[in-house]
């Protein structure tokens, strides 16, 4: 049997060489449940700031006896986020089956742009545990969720989740409910955030945290992945990593009522906008955050639906989406101005929701985090809609920017009315990113000997996430090949070149191709021996 020893001959990326894993939304993973990479990725996911930085909250002490509302939900196959237990204010029915809020993407991650569940059951497993501190583990208790009353991702990111146990199950272990302020923190505004992080730290202190913090934007559009969010809050919240999503948010001068829950960061090590990577909307274009910039969905519309029975979407007042709307189903592309069919256009197809209430379908378009799509102005005239659906295929405006289609559902061609007024206060969406601009950094690659009777390079190309996603490659004797000769690229599929030592030197080339299709210029690579010293 042969031996080979492995020599690294050239570093990769430290983010990894092989591809990538999104981190971004902070619910932590078990192995069996963690994040899916792309094709031909495989490489650990940037380390998120974590630990020291949110200290440790201890359970006897001031906020101790404040936080114990607050514990770690575990969802299906394993998944972790923090939850709290809440009411609406006022008098609390001790018999009464109790309510832990948390992030949509807790309940469900591969939630839609639009989707809305409303009454589900929980799948099995599904636990909530309230005064989840490090110093009081022996009294840990936890409790099964089993429905999920409500999810969404659709404009906040937020879920109401019904326990077995009432609320004078848990007020025996001095767990009492808070409640939902109104109130959005201004710029500036002192923040208090409740977490239990768990990537990133080490097992035995993967317990509450408290995130002294303030405010640094407020009323903030959000775009991650396929959501598209409304009037987050950015901060300087540190210490924020997996498990911490659902943590509850305070002013520091209310730490009775919450404003808000964590739930995204801007993950180190990531490039531009995508999964993991956040970014927010506006005229000129999305704006890239800083590192470890985190976000807070707001809980207001939340509270506008809670009484003294529980959630009630149905309540006067209630604002959250009732998700009634009509169904868009469209690519999420990202593309060029010109494509090979020409004139890049909207890809979107409107069909009627399950109940056939809407027989017209209005749209109006415009930049994300500029257009407002629940204000009649700028939608056309209503189009009929029947069961058979219509698409829309307008062309896309020609500048970089992310656009959002707006879509909304109505009963006659008028746009007025009280069904009209209840469809434009949560129309449906579609979005496209028109992206002209080439990746904004150079390809790398990693290029590794394996030394032995048989010695040979194994040469890979190095994605930078979401700048340079996708790879054309070709390699070949160092004499006879031009990289900035197109003939003999091919796709990169994952499976790295392996060139054999002694038929060397050669040269291997990489084009970088982002989601849109921009590529950046040839880069070269030489395969062979380093200088001698």
């Amino acid at each position: 049997m042969k031996s080979a020893v492995r020599t690294r001959k050239r570093a990769a990326l430290s983010a990894g060489a092989a591809g990538f894993i999104a981190a971004g939304l902070i619910w932590g993973a078990s192995p069996v449940r963690a994040a899916a990479p792309p094709a031909g990725a495989g490489a650990p996911r940037p380390a998120a700031a974590a630990g020291d930085d949110a200290p440790l909250v201890d359970a006897g002490s001031a906020d101790g006896r404040r936080l114990r509302a607050t514990g770690r939900l575990v969802g299906g196959g394993g998944t972790t986020c923090t939850a709290t237990l809440v009411h609406a204010p006022g008098t609390v029915n001790p018999g009464a089956k109790a309510l832990v809020l948390s992030n949509g993407h807790c309940a469900d991650d591969t939630m839609g742009t639009n989707e809305v569940v409303v009454d589900k059951p929980a799948p099995e497993g599904w636990s909530y545990t309230p005064a989840y501190f490090h110093d009081n583990v022996p009294e840990h208790k936890k409790f099964t969720v089993e429905r999920i009353e409500y999810a969404t991702m659709k404009d906040i990111d937020v879920s109401v989740l019904r326990l077995t146990a009432t609320y004078g199950d848990l007020a025996k272990l001095g767990v009492t409910p808070q409640t939902l302020s109104g109130r959005r923190p201004a710029p500036g505004t002192p923040l208090r955030a409740a977490h239990a992080p768990t990537d990133g730290v080490e097992p035995g202190r993967q317990y509450l945290r408290l995130s002294t913090c303030a405010a640094t934007a407020s009323r903030v559009a959000l775009h991650e992945h396929t959501w598209l969010w409304r009037d987050a809050t950015r901060t300087d919240c540190l210490g924020i990593s997996g498990g911490s999503s659902g943590g509850p948010v305070t002013t520091a001068g209310d730490t009775g009522r919450l404003v808000g829950m964590l739930n995204t960061i801007a993950t180190p090590g990531y490039l531009g906008c995508g999964l993991g990577r956040p970014c927010e909307g506006s005229a000129k274009g999305l704006v890239v955050p800083a590192d470890n910039a985190a976000y807070v969905t707001p809980v207001d519309a939340v509270g506008s639906c809670l009484d003294a029975t529980g959630l009630r979407l149905y309540r006067k007042g209630c604002r959250l989406d009732r998700g009634e709307q009509v169904n868009v189903a469209f690519q999420g592309q990202q593309t060029r101005t010109d494509t090979p069919d020409g004139p890049a256009r909207w890809d979107a197809r409107v069909t009627p929701d399950p109940t056939a209430r809407h027989s017209y379908a209005a749209f109006k378009s415009g930049p994300f985090g500029v257009v407002d799509c629940t204000r009649p102005e700028g939608y056309g005239k209503p189009r009929r809609l029947t069961a058979a659906g219509l698409d829309h295929k307008d062309l896309l405006p020609a500048h970089d920017n992310l656009y959002v289609l707006c879509v909304a559902g109505g009963p006659d061609a008028t746009l007025k009315g009280h069904d009209w007024a209840a469809s434009l206060a949560h129309p449906s969406y579609a979005y496209a990113r028109v992206d002209n601009t080439a990746p904004t950094v150079a390809p790398k690659a990693d290029i590794q000997l394996f030394d032995g009777e048989d010695a040979s390079y194994w040469v890979r190309p190095v994605y930078a996430p979401w700048e340079i996603t996708g790879y054309k490659v070709k390699h070949g004797p160092k004499a006879a090949t031009d990289c900035a000769d197109t003939t003999g690229y091919r796709d990169y599929l994952g499976i790295p070149a392996t060139l054999k030592a002694a038929e060397g030197p050669w040269t291997y080339c990489a084009i970088g191709y982002d989601n849109a299709g921009n590529a950046t210029p040839p880069a070269t690579f030489a395969v062979e021996p380093p200088p001698a010293r």
